[in-house]
């Protein structure tokens, strides 16, 4: 959850019982353990800004919780104002671009699907822009097939389009420009490396090891998470396929989608954690930070590649203990809520 009061950093949510969504917050002292709570208790924890009173309302009545359905939770949420007038601008821009990226996407699936099942194939740009001829020729194309796929083609332009928004954050492999996935995975190997080198150059500055425990998550995630890109990619290279599997199960097709997400999730927020910093001051109290907000990768990660997962990735020992944590608190807290919303305004 990308929260903004300092004492929820970390905290991730699901639904409980009853569909009621609840939050997972990490011990504040930094110990073993997490807090299971639903609204009220997080305000016996802190006193919450209004940005994340307002991002939990929004979950309320969801039925599905997923990263997905959070990031546009937390760009409405933004964008009404609640983390500041550069959130809004950021969040303005991101809807704008996600939209538009949506329509080149589908675009781009739609013409490989010509190219595919048209004996012909189909020469004309992969572009953004559409013709009535591409239309026209798109809907034959659809007619013709959906005899084989025991649906109407209307039912196919349906699922062309639930798979175009679903995938776009991938994007196609035979286009080069920079999708979400693909900038937060460049995003998490730039932090690795920064870090690394930053520890290379003076040791000392790495607190109890934490600074390498990070940089080993960090480079599975990535690894993995290149891994992933390129096998969810691959599906795309097989429109008809695709569409197949979406008529006989809507649900297991848009989820491989968002198998990317699942894996980046969090992973964000620990690396915009590292940017800002300037000084070896600002870094050691970064690392103190990203090491509390480092995520546990997916379980299901065994099932999606073959690359072998070590066990410490897959339950970080890591922990920051606090006998005090006042810098967390009161006003010693604005300036963190003021950073954390600068944060907001940078995240994707």
């Amino acid at each position: 959850m990308p929260f903004t009061t300092p004492l929820l950093a970390g905290a991730r949510v699901r639904l409980g019982s009853k569909n009621a969504p609840e939050l997972v917050i990490p011990n504040p002292s930094g110990g073993r353990g997490v807090y299971i709570v639903q609204w009220p208790g997080v305000r016996a924890l802190c006193s919450p800004t209004v940005h994340d009173t307002m991002l939990f309302r929004r979950l309320i009545g969801l039925t599905r919780i997923d990263p997905c359905s959070i990031r546009e939770a937390a760009l409405a949420v933004a964008l009404q104002g609640y983390a500041g007038t550069e959130a809004t601008t950021a969040a303005a821009r991101t809807i704008e671009a996600d939209r538009r990226l949506g329509l080149r996407h589908h675009f781009q699936l739609l013409t490989a699907l010509l190219q595919q099942v048209n004996p012909d194939g189909y020469s004309g740009p992969v572009a953004p822009e559409r013709t009535p001829e591409f239309d026209r020729r798109a809907s034959n194309v659809l007619h013709a097939i959906a005899p084989a796929f025991h649906c109407s083609a209307a039912h196919l332009a349906t699922g062309l389009d639930a798979l175009g928004e679903a995938f776009a954050p991938v994007g196609m492999m035979a286009d080069g420009r920079p999708t979400r996935v693909r900038r937060l995975l460049g995003k998490l190997g730039g932090t690795r490396d920064s870090v690394a080198l930053w520890l290379d150059a003076a040791p000392a500055n790495d607190i109890g090891g934490l600074g390498r425990g990070i940089i080993s998550s960090m480079a599975v995630a990535h690894r993995v998470g290149t891994a992933l890109l390129t096998a969810t990619q691959a599906a795309l290279a097989d429109p008809a396929g695709l569409l197949r599997h979406w008529v006989a199960n809507p649900t297991d097709s848009i989820a491989k989608a968002a198998r990317c997400d699942w894996l980046l999730d969090g992973w964000e927020g620990v690396c915009l954690l590292w940017h800002p910093t300037d000084c070896d001051a600002s870094r050691r109290a970064a690392l103190l930070e990203m090491a509390q907000m480092v995520p546990v990768l997916p379980r299901e990660i065994s099932e999606w590649t073959d690359i072998p997962i070590p066990d410490p990735v897959m339950d970080p020992s890591a922990r920051v203990v606090s006998q005090n944590d006042e810098w967390r608190r009161g006003a010693a807290a604005f300036a963190l809520i003021r950073r954390n919303e600068a944060l907001r305004a940078m995240s994707e």
